[in-house]
């Protein structure tokens, strides 16, 4: 199956919770940079994934704009609506739903417990008493068991019964009966068959998940309700057992009394089934038949199914809506023969070829994450991954990160955050609402124990005035910046007040700025003196100026005063 863009992931909402990775039974979940994304050669589309995103940031392809598209275009539209839709749309019956359905354009609804019949003929065929000894036919109507075993267990492909699927097989009987150019739906509540729905034997046009079909329903709730009889057409009615193929066991039903409970085994949840694929391998055991199914409880537990409803009230609708079907009947391998169904198909090993790191390599990882021995191993599971080593080995494999180690990380933040706080400068203490204190570093005491012994759980107010504290709890604000003098302990401080009341907590940061200040006093002073020294001194140079100004002006008249006299002199002389 072609398993690419089957189940996505929109990296804007992962949130490093790990879920997927937890859920995912055969860990197909990449997290690269924190980001979690499906890896499609080892996703088997068992969708619990889907289910446990809690950001729901898992999406599935959706084909459902197809049946739109064709309803709008006047294609005849079939719906090959899976057997568990009675516990899905519990509030209908076939024939209101089929109404609906009709009323909203589609031509024809019909059950796809009316394939299940051929495909229990073909496995009849497969289990024959004459087949070779210890060979064990495998259930293949599950794509997700297809997808195990062709992935995990590719020892096993032989064992899978070379037979379509219902879905598949019902498809086929459509076309037959509606002609090659209608355009076939399947419904059901499963992802895994979206991906088999484009595989080379399908002839299935679309496939859509119940929850889809609920949606698209509910977007035509102005549909006329008058059905047009003429529309109804006289279509195939299904088995008790068809109808029961959906529950654990219900693909045996058929077989009634023709196979012993030596010769089979049904086998529900992707646990169990790789426990009994495991068995099978190691020749353990060797039934002739093993029903499997990935979903426990069958696939009226599908991830797609669209109800919360107990998966025991799930089973009892489905097998109180058997009791009205047509009496089982025996599957004949003359029956499947005269319909001229060619039911066959193959299956191609695709082996997972992860590369298993040595011995030292994961010893290597173990110690990045303060695993130095077997005794540091916790085996949390919080990564996602049952064990360390297996956590180890992913990362090795590029599909895991170091940091995904919960306890780790949450020892190393803790251990550099107390280093910061124990070796702050800063007072740093918490007290509760009633002002009671809860913690406090090592600075508190250098600050504030010079007077009296601090411990935890003493009042606040034995040390200082925490009015502040009190207003910031009440008001719910920080108050930043705000600076307090303590004369008793010789100290100025600049605090924040920081309140939590998720916690009814308040935190506050104590600056001791005591040398600061101080500093900032002395140079207040420097500058002082100096703008008083520089006044002296520029008062006694202007003194000295005006000085030196008056001798220079005396000076200057006495000079004047002699050259005149000088000057006179001197003509009186040319003149006599």
């Amino acid at each position: 199956m072609d398993n690419i863009n089957t189940i996505i992931t929109r990296k804007v909402n992962c949130q490093d919770c790990f879920r997927c990775v937890r859920a995912c039974p055969v860990k197909a979940i990449g997290i690269v940079k924190g980001q979690a994304s499906v890896i499609p050669e080892r996703c088997i589309l068992c969708g619990r994934c889907v289910v446990e995103c809690p950001q729901q940031a898992k999406e599935i392809d959706r084909q459902i704009e197809k049946l739109t598209a064709a309803v709008a275009t006047g294609k005849q539209v079939i719906i090959s609506l899976a057997p568990s839709y009675i516990a899905a749309f519990p509030e209908y019956s076939l024939e209101d739903l089929t109404h609906r359905l009709i009323n909203a354009g589609v031509s024809a609804v019909v059950e796809t417990a009316t394939a299940a019949d051929q495909v229990s003929k073909a496995y009849a065929r497969h289990i024959k008493a004459d087949n070779p000894v210890n060979h064990t036919v495998i259930s293949s109507c599950c794509p997700v068991i297809v997808d195990i075993v062709e992935r995990y267990y590719p020892k096993l492909i032989n064992n899978l019964a070379p037979v379509l699927s219902p879905m598949l097989t019902h498809a086929k009987l459509i076309r037959r009966e509606f002609g090659e150019d209608c355009f076939v739906i399947f419904a059901g509540p499963c992802i895994a068959k979206i991906a088999e729905g484009r595989s080379l034997y399908s002839e299935v046009d679309a496939v859509i998940t119940f929850d889809q079909l609920r949606e698209w329903l509910n977007e035509r709730n102005d549909m006329v309700s008058i059905i047009n009889p003429l529309k109804l057409q006289e279509l195939p009615e299904s088995t008790y057992a068809g109808r029961c193929f959906p529950v654990a066991g219900g693909v045996l039903m058929p077989f009634g009394s023709q196979v012993s409970d030596e010769d089979v085994i049904a086998v529900d949840g992707i646990e169990n089934c790789l426990e009994v694929f495991e068995g099978l391998s190691k020749l353990e055991f060797s039934p002739k038949f093993v029903e499997a199914m990935a979903c426990a409880g069958g696939c009226i537990n599908g991830p797609a199914m669209g109800t919360h409803q107990l998966m025991q009230t799930k089973r009892n609708k489905i097998m109180n809506y058997a009791k009205n079907a047509l009496p089982n009947t025996c599957p004949q391998e003359d029956d499947l023969a005269a319909s001229n169904l060619d039911l066959s198909r193959n299956y191609a090993a695709k082996p997972i070829n992860a590369v298993i790191p040595a011995e030292a390599e994961i010893k290597e990882i173990l110690k990045q994450i303060g695993k130095f021995s077997p005794k540091d191993e916790k085996n949390c599971g919080a990564c996602g991954y049952n064990t360390c080593r297996d956590k180890a080995i992913a990362v090795f494999q590029g599909i895991a990160e170091i940091n995904m180690c919960l306890p780790y990380m949450r020892s190393k933040a803790e251990s550099f955050a107390n280093i910061i706080v124990e070796n702050s400068l800063n007072a740093i203490i918490a007290v509760n609402e009633k002002m009671i204190i809860k913690e406090f570093n090592p600075a508190v005491k250098r600050m504030f124990g010079i007077v009296q012994e601090i411990y935890k759980g003493m009042s606040l107010t034995e040390l200082f005035d925490c009015s502040d504290f009190m207003v910031a709890t009440k008001l719910g604000h920080k108050i930043v910046g705000k600076r307090v003098e303590y004369p008793e302990y010789g100290i100025i401080t600049e605090q924040m007040i920081i309140p939590v009341p998720k916690h009814s907590l308040v935190i506050a940061i104590i600056t001791d700025v005591t040398a600061f200040e101080k500093k900032q006093q002395e140079l207040r002073q420097m500058k002082l003196d100096t703008i008083e020294k520089s006044t002296e001194i520029i008062n006694k140079q202007m003194h000295v100026a005006q000085e030196i100004a008056g001798l220079l002006g005396e000076t200057t008249a006495e000079t004047k005063s002699a050259l005149l006299e000088l000057i006179m002199l001197i003509k009186g002389k040319e003149e006599s």
